[in-house]
C-alpha cells in the first residue's frame, strides 16, 4: 500500500481511501481541488502555481504542508525510487515549497497533461505519502504503514482475506467520513462477489463479471452503476521480432482478420462496444477509424501471401495472452484460423504476463487497460521510447514519439484532439497498437448504500457514504 510503487487496481481503490491528491475529479470528469485549494497557471503553460489546503494532517500526525509536496516530486523525480508515475511527470523541471502553503512547480515546456496526471493517470493520481513515515520505515516498509491525509487510516491486513480501515477522527472535513470502518473483503471470483452482494454478507462489490449483471440487476435491493465505457481490449506486436516488424502482416492479422463486432458480442454479452483505436468513447480525446480495418478476411489472405505465407508455408506464432482476457484470444485464435494462421495462446499467471509484457518476451500481446480519463495517459506511456515511456511495442518509433510530444504541448482543446487523433491514426495505419474492444466494468451496491459518488472506476471513494437503516 504505497501509492508510488503499487499500481495493481485492487490496491488502488484501497488506497484512494487512505490517499489523496491536489487535485482530484468530479462525477462528471472534471478537475476539482483535493489537497490544493486552488491553483494558477503561468508562462504560457510552462508555471503551475498550487495554493495548499491549511490544517490538513497525515495519518502519523504530521503537517501536510509544501515541504511535504515537494518532498513527494522529489522522490517521483528520482529514478532510483522507481516510482510509477514518473514517466507522466517528464516534463517538470523543478519543484520549489514558495511558503508553507504554496508550491511553484515549473516545466521545461508547456504540458496540458499536468492535471489529469495529478488527479488520476495510473488510475490512483500522484497520492501524497507522509515524508516522516517514509524517513521512519524505509522504502521496503512503506507499504506496511501507510500514511496519507485521507478519510479513513489503516488498522489491518490479513493477506487474502481481508484489509480494515478505520475512520480518522483528525480528518481535515468536519463530520467527515460517516463511516465508522471500511473492511475490503478479497473474494477473487466474480460469481462468488455476486452472490454475497445479493445476500448481504457485503455491502458494494466492484467490477462485477458480465455475466452476473442481468442477475445482479433484477433485484431491487441492488443497485448497478454503470458510466461510458472508459478500458478497452488492444493488442499490440513486438516489432523488433520478424515477421511482425513486416506491416503486412500486423495489418493481416489485427486489422483485416478479426471480426470485432463479433469478439465484442461473445465476450461481453451485448455489454461492449467494438473499438479499433486505444481510446475508447469514456475518455476525453476518443476517437475511432471502424472503417480502416473493417471484417475482410480475403484482404488479410492476400496481404499474408505478399508477404510470403500462404496454405504450404502458413504463419506461425505465439500470442502472449492476459489471463483476464482469455475468451477473447480463444475467438482470436479461431478467426485468424479462417484466414490460415497458426496461432498458439500462452496465458501465464498475471504476474508473469506483466514481466513478460514490460520486457517484450512475446510476439504478439494481448491485454486490457484499466480505466482512464484521456488519450494523454495512453499515448505517453504505452507507445512512446523517450523520457520514460515503455514503449510496449518495440517500434523505437521517432515519428511516434514527436507525434506525442507534440500533442502534450497543445495550448487548446480544439489542437489538442486534432493532435490526438493525429497520433492514434498513425499508430492504427502501422497497426502497432489496435483496439479490439471496449471494456465495461460494473459496480454494485445494497439500496441501504447511500452517498456513493460514482466516478466511472476512476476513483472508488466511501468518504461520503453512509448506510441507512
Amino acid at each position: 500500500m504505497d501509492p508510488h510503487l503499487s499500481g495493481g487496481i485492487p490496491a488502488v481503490y484501497v488506497m484512494q481511501n487512505l490517499f489523496q491528491t491536489l487535485v482530484t475529479l468530479d462525477e462528471e470528469m472534471g478537475f476539482v481541488p483535493e489537497l490544493a485549494t486552488s491553483w494558477d497557471i503561468l508562462d504560457d503553460g510552462r508555471t503551475y502555481l498550487f495554493h495548499l489546503r491549511q490544517g490538513v494532517r497525515f495519518h502519523d500526525g504530521t503537517p501536510f504542508d509544501a515541504q511535504a509536496v515537494q518532498w513527494n516530486f522529489e522522490r517521483l523525480l528520482t529514478p532510483d525510487e522507481a516510482v510509477l508515475m514518473r514517466g507522466y511527470f517528464a516534463s517538470v523541471d523543478k519543484v520549489e515549497a514558495v511558503d508553507a502553503h504554496t508550491v511553484k512547480v515549473s516545466l521545461k515546456h508547456p504540458d496540458q497533461t499536468v492535471l489529469s496526471a495529478l488527479a488520476s493517470y495510473a488510475l490512483a493520481g500522484f497520492m501524497m505519502v507522509s515524508p516522516t513515515a517514509y524517513q521512519q520505515w524505509g522504502k521496503r516498509e512503506l507499504r506496511l504503514h501507510p500514511a496519507g491525509t485521507g478519510p479513513f487510516k489503516f488498522s489491518k491486513w490479513e493477506q487474502n482475506h481481508v484489509i480494515i480501515l478505520e475512520r480518522n477522527p483528525d480528518y481535515w472535513k468536519p463530520g467527515r467520513p460517516y463511516l465508522d470502518r471500511l473492511e475490503f473483503k478479497i473474494i477473487k471470483e466474480g460469481v462468488t462477489r455476486a452472490t454475497a452482494l445479493r445476500r448481504g454478507e457485503i455491502d458494494f462489490a466492484n467490477r462485477l463479471p458480465v455475466e452476473q449483471i442481468g442477475l445482479v440487476d433484477k433485484d431491487a435491493k441492488i443497485r448497478v452503476h454503470k458510466g461510458p465505457d472508459m478500458a478497452l481490449v488492444y493488442t499490440n506486436f513486438n516489432l523488433s521480432r520478424k515477421p511482425f516488424d513486416d506491416i503486412r502482416v500486423r495489418q493481416a492479422v489485427a486489422g483485416y482478420g478479426l471480426n470485432r463486432e463479433e469478439i465484442a458480442k461473445a465476450t461481453f454479452l451485448g455489454h461492449a462496444r467494438p473499438l479499433t483505436s486505444m481510446i475508447p468513447p469514456g475518455a476525453r480525446g476518443h476517437v475511432d477509424f471502424p472503417e480502416r480495418y473493417s471484417y475482410d478476411p480475403v484482404r488479410a489472405k492476400a496481404l499474408l501471401k505478399e508477404a510470403g505465407f500462404d496454405e504450404r508455408h502458413p504463419l506461425r506464432y505465439t500470442l502472449l495472452a492476459n489471463p483476464f482476457n482469455v475468451t477473447v484470444a480463444t475467438i482470436m485464435k479461431s478467426q485468424l484460423a479462417k484466414i490460415g494462421v497458426e496461432m498458439t495462446v500462452d496465458v501465464p499467471d498475471h504476474p508473469a504476463f506483466i514481466k513478460r509484457q514490460l520486457s517484450g518476451e512475446f510476439d504478439q500481446q494481448l491485454t486490457q487497460s484499466y480505466p482512464f480519463i484521456d488519450v494523454g495517459e495512453r499515448l505517453r506511456i504505452f507507445m512512446t521510447k523517450g523520457s520514460g515511456g515503455l514503449d510496449l511495442a518495440m517500434a523505437n518509433d521517432g515519428q511516434v514519439d514527436a507525434l506525442v510530444d507534440r500533442y502534450r504541448r497543445a495550448q487548446d482543446p480544439t489542437s489538442a484532439q486534432e493532435r490526438a487523433e493525429a497520433v492514434l491514426r498513425y499508430v492504427a495505419d502501422q497497426a502497432q497498437f489496435l483496439g479490439l474492444t471496449t471494456i465495461p466494468f460494473f459496480d454494485a451496491a445494497r439500496e441501504e448504500v447511500k452517498g456513493f459518488r460514482f466516478r466511472r472506476h476512476l476513483k472508488v471513494e466511501f468518504e461520503t457514504v453512509w448506510l441507512e437503516h
